[in-house]
């Protein structure tokens, strides 16, 4: 009978730790609630809400050679994280549960559908659904590029405040602060997509031009 190997806990890192993962360009992931870390977060670092995909999104994200820090008010969130990313492989992260010193002085602008329609002035709007999602349906301006493709492409999207919108929020969440740490300006539309027919908002399918 194979033994499974017991998976290795997370190693508890200090606040000054955590800062100089910031500044070195390691991946520092929170996983709280998204429109929590939208409210305030440390700069730097990238969203990933703990639930059932969370391990799948890390471990598609962040290249698994690169040093990986979690953050989380929860003890027993951030347990249950270490142990789902040991499942997939990723053994041993760094961990952090928040103190009052980490400075969460970045933030972004999350919108409903409704809230989204009212929204005035130039923006890019940026679909990060899969190509079969997008294809089906998408906002007639919306560019798409795939939540895991924001890190390697952000950088490359036209001038602009830029909003981002999945299926739920959740990867657009993601993908909101991605472009955040790429220092890109906008926000996140974290409503269901299902809402858009339910408020007749116009929708185009294919690819848009």
């Amino acid at each position: 009978m194979e033994l499974v190997p017991t998976p290795q806990p997370g190693r508890p890192v200090t606040t000054e730790e955590v800062t100089d993962a910031v500044l070195a360009g390691d991946w520092v992931v929170d996983l709280r609630r998204r429109d929590t870390f939208a409210g305030g977060h440390l700069p730097g670092s990238v969203s990933v809400e703990y639930g059932h995909q969370f391990a799948t999104y890390v471990g598609w994200l962040v290249p698994w050679d690169d040093d990986l820090v979690l953050l989380c008010d929860s003890p027993d969130d951030l347990s249950a994280a270490v142990h789902d990313l040991a499942a997939i492989g990723i053994d041993a992260p760094a961990t952090h549960l928040f103190e009052p010193d980490l400075p969460l002085t970045a933030t972004y602008r999350r919108l409903d559908w409704t809230g989204f329609g009212d929204h005035t002035g130039p923006r890019v709007v940026v679909d990060v659904r899969q190509r079969d999602e997008y294809d089906a349906g998408h906002l007639p301006d919306a560019l798409h590029l795939p939540v895991h493709d924001v890190e390697r492409h952000g950088a490359a999207l036209p001038a602009g405040e830029i909003w981002v919108y999945c299926r739920s929020g959740y990867r657009a969440g993601i993908a909101a602060s991605l472009l955040h740490r790429l220092g890109r300006r906008g926000g996140h539309v974290d409503h269901s997509w299902d809402r858009v027919a339910a408020l007749a908002i116009p929708t185009t399918g294919g690819v848009a031009a």
